[in-house]
């Protein structure tokens, strides 16, 4: 995580399976972007060959459920995530129930550096890889010469308005912020913005497909935003629980009644949430 986030971070965020997803619920439900991001990044691709896939960062298995019917039949799914609890059981009935083959393997996705090159003919990093961009390399390697590479990311100004507001949040709970919150850092270490310039120098096709969005919660459906919030709240709060933890509450307390104050003076709460897509070929070895 490069000092930004620990695994027991990310662990705290992802853990809980029906909370993570409540939050994939919430973002399909009030997306101003219908269209599901996996038919976005998987239109126009012939899969049918594949048959060693591997997801980074796969949690209970999100971006894997959109491969249904579309790989070899005897293909092999493996999974890779921090989180073990209740992931691998999800992720392993999720490939099972699509006719594939699961593996699911509990750690960092630093671990396929001891992977063959050239194992897999598909590579999925879904809103994931500002966790490892460290690795672009090592994913080029373990690649197939025909093998493909997609992954989705954020946007550098991804969820600025709940950032703004927790800064704000934290000065009214008497803690300074930094300049410039964690998240933001994380979010920035593999933005769409700068993706290609980060991708190619190890493969030599990459595909960029944008996905602007936004969320919307109106004010009548706010107890939505604020679902949405407490499923990120150690992330969006980081710097509070290393300076001020037993602030935690009251930062969040403030955070939500400045959001509502927001709503009712606009009728709802805009969140930014710009993705992108990558769709890689031809990796480059060494």
């Amino acid at each position: 995580m490069h000092g930004i986030f620990s695994h027991e971070d990310i662990k705290k965020t992802y853990e809980e399976l029906l909370w993570h997803k409540r939050s994939k619920d919430i973002i399909q439900e009030y997306a101003l972007n219908r269209t599901d991001i996996r038919t976005a990044a998987l239109q126009g691709l012939d899969l049918s060959r594949c048959t060693e896939v591997i997801d980074l960062g796969c949690g209970y298995g999100f971006f894997t459920e959109g491969l249904a019917g579309r790989l070899h039949s005897r293909a092999r799914i493996t999974g890779i995530d921090v989180v073990d609890h209740r992931n691998r059981e999800a992720f392993e009935n999720a490939v099972t129930c699509m006719g594939y083959r699961p593996v699911f393997i509990q750690g960092s996705a630093d671990m396929i550096r001891d992977m063959s090159s050239g194992r897999f003919d598909l590579v999925i990093a879904s809103y994931s890889l500002y966790f490892f961009p460290h690795l672009i390399g090592e994913i080029a390697r373990i690649l197939k010469k025909g093998g493909i590479f997609i992954t989705i990311t954020h946007s550098e100004r991804s969820l600025v308005e709940l950032i703004g507001f927790v800064m704000k949040s934290m000065r009214e709970a008497g803690i300074a912020p930094p300049t410039e919150l964690k998240i933001r850092r994380l979010f920035c270490a593999f933005p769409l913005e700068r993706g290609r310039d980060m991708l190619d120098p190890h493969f030599s096709g990459v595909e960029y497909i944008p996905y602007d969005n936004a969320l919307a919660f109106p004010l009548d459906r706010f107890d939505a935003c604020i679902d949405y919030i407490d499923t990120k709240k150690h992330l969006l709060l980081k710097e509070v629980n290393e300076a001020r933890p037993e602030a935690f509450d009251e930062v969040m307390s403030a955070l939500v009644r400045n959001l509502y104050d927001h709503a009712r003076s606009h009728g709802k709460v805009l969140v930014t949430k710009d993705d992108g897509i990558f769709r890689c070929t031809g990796p480059k070895r060494g």
